[in-house]
């Protein structure tokens, strides 16, 4: 495994060295977890830290990093909500939940976790159908494809890579404009490559999405928007 990161239980933590940091920390950038450290602490001491800690320390990251992009909604009628990176309205009538290309359609909710629960499922068949239809030309051209695909209910990432490779995306990916779920998308696969965030990785991200850092600076812009 290469210095410049550290896999733990699936999870890669870019390793940052800095001269003047005196302590070790585990964290969160929007490009993925990282472990910062002084330059003379020996790689067994970020493992060992990693080892103890970073179990914990994500879950308190993650609820954190949820509670900061979730936006509320009302679920009534006029609440609006994304496909494919347009908004929509909800219009509260008959039926299950459905959208029919100009709105979000439905009875009313009974409550606010009945509906957020509806709009998960909505969202989470709609990634997996973009996903079937989209991600298999991908795997293609990059030349690398997951071992198990997973779509997910997390805020806090919009997709990982294990070292094992298996994927987890968010079942949000389907609220994102087309170009920004690619990007997600050759992200994670350039992960098979490269597990970590190096000059390396960002390489091979950029053979396949020469644009990866304005979608990348938009995604962390507008990722708020993109709730249920």
């Amino acid at each position: 495994m290469k210095e410049s990161c550290i896999v733990i239980n699936g999870i890669s933590f870019e390793i940052k060295r800095s001269a003047r940091r005196k302590t070790i920390a585990i964290g969160f950038d929007g490009a993925g977890y990282f472990i910062a450290a002084p330059q003379r602490a020996s790689r067994k001491e970020l493992e060992a830290v990693l080892q103890k800690d970073a179990e914990r320390v994500i879950n308190k990251l993650r609820k954190r990093q949820a509670a900061g992009m979730r936006r509320e909604h009302s679920y009534t009628d006029g609440d609006s909500f994304f496909c494919r990176g347009e908004p929509y309205p909800l219009r509260i009538s008959d039926g299950p939940l459905r959208f029919d290309g100009s709105a979000f359609i439905s009875a009313p909710f009974e409550n606010k976790a009945a509906a957020h629960s509806a709009f998960s499922h909505f969202y989470a068949r709609r990634t997996r159908s973009i996903l079937q239809d989209e991600f298999p030309a991908w795997c293609k051209k990059i030349g690398a494809g997951p071992k198990r695909v997973n779509v997910k209910d997390v805020s806090s990432i919009w997709g990982s890579c294990s070292a094992s490779g298996s994927m987890t995306f968010s079942l949000r990916l389907a609220m994102l404009p087309a170009h920004l779920m690619e990007y997600v998308m050759i992200h994670e696969l350039c992960h098979l490559f490269e597990m970590n965030h190096s000059p390396a990785f960002w390489s091979l991200v950029a053979g396949y999405c020469p644009d990866w850092a304005e979608r990348r600076k938009e995604l962390r812009r507008c990722s708020s928007m993109y709730s249920c």
